[in-house]
């Protein structure tokens, strides 16, 4: 009930700021400030539109502060390559790495997957995205593969481009060979909006829900993002996330940038 408190007070205050920069937003007209990629600048991610002939290149780099132990430090580089080999459909790639002195530092998965865009969210009606994707690991420790797929949900609260959106992302993962004490199958929700606050610029918030592949444990966040277009293809992102929940880590720093061609 407490989690289920602080989500809806979360989500209620995003909403309280979207009513209050909507002015703002109807002076602008480009929406590419609007969207939502892969943790840029937070965990969940839009069901925008996607482009034939499309490429989306991504840097990404996590910091998280853990506990246990006196409180871990992992860091985190996410790459991604987007391609839109069709209307509605893109291929991507991204090959992660951790370091740092956490249990899972020195290790990595390259995630392949395939976006499918069902439903464009414009002029007011909800957008539907789906993702099935394979993540191999590679690095020092065990190695499991894992695939799933993920569902998104975009609803934008009026039919202006600039106008604040809602986000609502599904994603079950399916563990091979698990090894003793770890889950065969895991479910990550996140759930959350984002709204204009300048010609270039908008802010995100969400909460973010993640089973871990240890069984009986998840991570637990309540995030604030910014997204800001430096030129017509350039996008740098950074956003904060506070854990909350005995395993989740205490909270991690996100920064990225994103260019399109």
């Amino acid at each position: 009930m407490r989690h289920a408190a602080l989500a809806g007070l979360t989500l209620a205050a995003g909403l309280l700021a979207a009513g209050f920069f909507a002015v703002g937003a109807a002076r602008a007209q480009d929406d590419k400030r609007m969207a939502l990629s892969s943790e840029l600048p937070i965990t969940v991610e839009d069901a925008a539109a996607i482009e034939k002939g499309s490429v989306d290149v991504k840097v990404r780099a996590f910091f998280e502060r853990l506990k246990g132990d006196g409180g871990r430090n992992r860091l985190s580089f996410d790459p991604e390559l987007q391609v839109g080999v069709a209307d509605g459909l893109a291929l991507k790639v991204n090959p992660g790495y951790r370091v740092g002195n956490a249990d899972d530092a020195q290790q990595g998965n390259v995630a392949l997957s395939a976006e499918y865009n069902i439903r464009e969210p414009s002029q007011g009606r909800l957008g539907l995205s789906v993702e099935p994707l394979v993540t191999i690991p590679y690095g020092s420790g065990s190695k499991t593969t894992e695939a799933g797929i993920t569902g998104r949900l975009t609803q934008p609260l009026g039919t202006a481009a600039g106008a604040p959106r809602l986000h609502a992302n599904l994603s079950w993962r399916h563990l091979f060979d698990p090894e003793p004490g770890e889950r065969d199958n895991r479910f990550i929700m996140a759930a959350g909006m984002n709204a204009p606050v300048g010609p270039a610029t908008a802010v995100a918030f969400d909460v973010v829900r993640e089973q871990s592949q240890e069984r009986g444990k998840a991570d637990n966040f309540v995030e604030a993002g910014v997204r800001h277009l430096v030129g017509e293809d350039l996008a740098v992102g950074a956003g904060v996330g506070v854990g909350f929940g005995p395993d989740s880590p205490r909270y991690r720093l996100l920064l990225g940038v994103q260019r399109s061609f």
